[in-house]
């Protein structure tokens, strides 16, 4: 860190300091305590426990043989003071001018501020900065205990702030072979941040927290759960490798369990980041509820993702190649003739080179609704075979497009349905998408907002339209007010929940009113957990925007670590856009990312060509007969699996075993298995290496134990071996003795 900057972090220290901290006490203030003789309680669920000890208060967690898999760091010393400094875009890095606390539970009282990046377009509603000040206490003994009826205890519990302030802490069964605790306080006013702290060591991998494309293990990495758009590789961009559209705040632990943190406001982890002993959560709220699942990682999974929700079992064609049309340098400027001409030339390139889409998605609908043109091109999708898809986006905006009505940005501006400021105002944000344009979130919570918005679902589903993408999510600001009370500290993450779960009421009602047509889908961006989060609502879930580079930041060597990282939360009905989105800095794909793109999605969940909304959409027919051809053989391969990934799906949604599963999941006794994010799984007989480094002609793969063939060449292969990786091939390998799917014959 530069000295400039420690002069910085020192000055907001000292500020923060004077203004905001309450000194806290120099000697605990504990009271004699009123608990029953007994050292410790047992709190049982289904086949696990926790045991509480009372004097002074920790948590343990044992799995059904008893043993125990997480139990709470012990607490030090006495109250301290805290200030964190936290830039969210990479300039200031996270930082804490003074050392964290560490207790079984936690609590700090003072101050937390936020900066957003509001006026700047691509990462509206980021968070620049965070500020956080105040005095650190924490709990100390069990004053008394009350049995429950469900099995489980509520505890009063002296803590050490000298103000007398005590804590409810509430231990009972969760779902299934899980533990639920929930802490409140006596009073609850003046708290900023409430904390769990638990025991580590360096045999402890921490695996999942949603699509953070990092690493697939967490250890040693302080990071906040707060979903945002991540465009650029480059850290003034938001491109930071732990943030994430879709983000979850649970994860699986090798010791082994699960742990789910409930609250959706931002949420502080530090994983082993400042001690080697230890692991903390702290959650801007003035409570705490979290759920350990103890037991082998498929039961933890099976029994969080129970409670946290899974990606509903869509109809088959949903898992089908889509190509979607996109607005490529928008459609400003554009007349309704010459976007309909951009659609039946693709259509007629995709007909004459036989590519086997099942879906045709185009944004700019509204378009072609104003000028009378849109039951016309539905039913030129239809007849070509295709599925039509639209488009809509949670927030309304006044930037000409042709993605909604023009109308809807001063409508929901006029009848109240979008999110306000506290004076009740709209509160009016740049447009992410269109420099020097406006936008308002959609409130969700408003009941007259949900008549709106099921108005204008509707509208496209009876024209024909058989789903949607529903883009964004991320723009909720720290300062919003929402119908139902609630603000934007609680909001941003809990947004992608409540639109999600608004929109699949709406096709589920539609549905039922409209039994002959296919069950709609729609496919979503944001995501957030939750009891349930967004995957129990969303069709499927896309990667984001991810530029179109080779980089592990935001390029096609980032995708395999983000899949995994949001499977094993529930969020396994994944794909990304085939050859990178986003090309302002990038430029668009080249011939060989294009084609080693469309290998990797071969293999995935979902498969969806979409790109280039600055420099031009680079098509399957963009370079020559060969790489059309490539890209033809790459879909083929995919619809081959579609039978395979549809029984892996309704595994998955009957047991949380995710579609595509990290090696650490299917064999935790290969050795580095808990570090490697390259390589993954499809179910439990398909094993994938993709390509994701430029100029590779051979791919060096440390393969699962057991024998693996190559389906198409039939050689096998065991142990670490480097592999043929032409152009026109993907590395995928068969179990030997198993064939999960026919491979096409090329």
């Amino acid at each position: 860190m530069t000295r400039k900057m420690n002069k910085l972090l020192g000055a907001m220290a000292a500020s923060l300091l004077l203004v905001a901290l309450v000194s806290p006490a120099t000697t605990a203030a504990d009271e004699p305590t009123q608990a029953t003789a007994l050292s410790t309680l047992v709190v049982r669920a289904g086949d696990v426990s926790a045991v509480i000890n009372q004097a002074p208060f920790g948590l343990a967690f044992r799995d059904a043989a008893g043993r125990e898999v997480l139990g709470s760091v012990p607490g030090r010393g006495r109250p301290t003071h805290s200030l964190h400094v936290s830039d969210l875009l990479g300039i200031l890095g996270d930082t804490d001018v003074l050392p964290p606390r560490y207790a079984p539970i936690t609590f700090t009282t003072g101050t937390v501020s936020m900066t957003q990046v509001e006026p700047f377009p691509i990462v509206t509603a980021n968070p620049f900065l965070t500020l956080s000040a105040g005095a650190t206490y924490s709990l100390t003994d069990v004053r008394r205990t009350t049995r429950l009826d469900d099995g489980g205890v509520r505890l009063e519990v002296a803590t050490d702030d000298p103000s007398g302030r005590t804590a409810i802490v509430e231990v009972r069964p969760d779902r299934g072979n899980a533990v639920r605790t929930q802490v409140q306080f006596r009073p609850s006013t003046g708290i900023a941040f409430v904390g769990a702290g638990f025991s580590s060591g360096p045999d402890e991998a921490f695996h999942g927290f949603g699509g953070r494309r990092n690493a697939i293990d967490q250890a040693g990495e302080s990071f906040f759960n707060w979903i945002e758009q991540t465009i650029f590789d480059a850290p003034l961009l938001g491109g930071q490798p732990q943030s994430g559209w879709y983000q979850q705040a649970q994860f699986i632990s090798s010791r082994p369990y699960g742990f789910f943190l409930e609250q959706s406001e931002l949420a502080r982890w530090r994983l082993r980041s400042d001690r080697d002993d230890a692991w903390q959560v702290e959650s801007n709220s003035p409570g705490l509820r979290f759920t350990v699942a103890p037991g082998s990682a498929p039961e933890a999974i099976g029994t969080l993702t129970a409670i946290t929700g899974r990606t509903p079992v869509p109809p088959s064609w949903q898992v089908a190649p889509i190509f979607a049309q996109t607005l490529s340098g928008g459609t400003t400027g554009k007349t309704p003739a010459t976007y309909e001409a951009e659609i039946r030339a693709s259509i007629r390139k995709i007909l004459e080179l036989d590519l086997p889409y099942e879906a045709f998605s185009f944004e700019a609908w509204w378009l072609l609704k104003r000028a009378g043109r849109l039951d016309d091109i539905i039913a030129l999708i239809k007849d070509s075979g295709m599925r039509p898809l639209v488009y809509f986006r949670a927030w309304a905006g006044n930037d000409g497009q042709g993605l909604e009505d023009d109308a809807a940005y001063e409508t929901a501006q006029r009848e109240g349905y979008a999110a306000t400021r506290a004076n009740g105002s709209p509160y009016v944000f740049s447009n992410t998408l269109t420099p020097g344009k406006q936008a308002v979130q959609l409130d969700f919570t408003n009941p007259e907002t949900v008549a709106w918005w099921r108005e204008r679902v509707r509208m496209v589903l009876d024209a024909g339209a058989d789903g949607f993408m529903q883009d964004f999510g991320e723009q909720t600001m720290w300062a919003m007010q929402f119908h139902d009370g609630s603000t934007g500290q609680t909001m941003h993450n809990g947004y992608p929940i409540v639109f999600h779960r608004t929109t699949r009421r709406i096709i589920e009602e539609w549905h039922r009113d409209n039994p002959d047509r296919t069950e709609p889908m729609f496919y979503v961006r944001s995501g957030y957990s939750g009891r349930p989060g967004s995957t129990a609502y969303e069709s499927a879930n896309w990667c984001g925007d991810y530029e179109s580079n080779w980089s592990r930041t935001t390029g096609i060597a980032a995708m395999t670590t983000d899949m995994l990282n949001r499977a094993v939360g529930g969020a396994y009905g994944f794909h990304c856009d085939t050859g990178g989105y986003m090309d302002l800095l990038s430029g668009p794909p080249s011939r060989e990312l294009f084609l080693r793109w469309s290998w990797y999605a071969a293999l995935t969940p979902g498969n969806r060509v979409h790109g280039g909304p600055v420099r031009g959409q680079k098509f399957p027919w963009s370079w020559d007969a060969e790489a059309a051809r490539i890209h033809r053989d790459s879909l083929r391969l995919h619809r081959a699996a579609e039978p395979y990934i549809m029984r892996l799906w309704r595994e998955a949604k009957r047991t949380g075993m995710p579609i595509t599963r990290p090696l650490w999941l299917a064999h935790p006794q290969m050795a580095g298995a808990h570090g490697i994010d390259q390589e993954y799984l499809l179910g439990p007989d398909v094993f994938v290496a993709p390509v994701v480094v430029r100029g590779a002609s051979t791919r060096k793969v440390v393969f699962p134990p057991g024998c693996w063939r190559h389906p198409e060449t039939g050689v096998s292969y065991s142990g670490t071996a480097t592999v043929p990786a032409p152009i026109d091939r993907h590395p995928y390998f068969f179990k030997c003795g198993t064939t999960p799917f026919l491979p096409p014959r090329t």
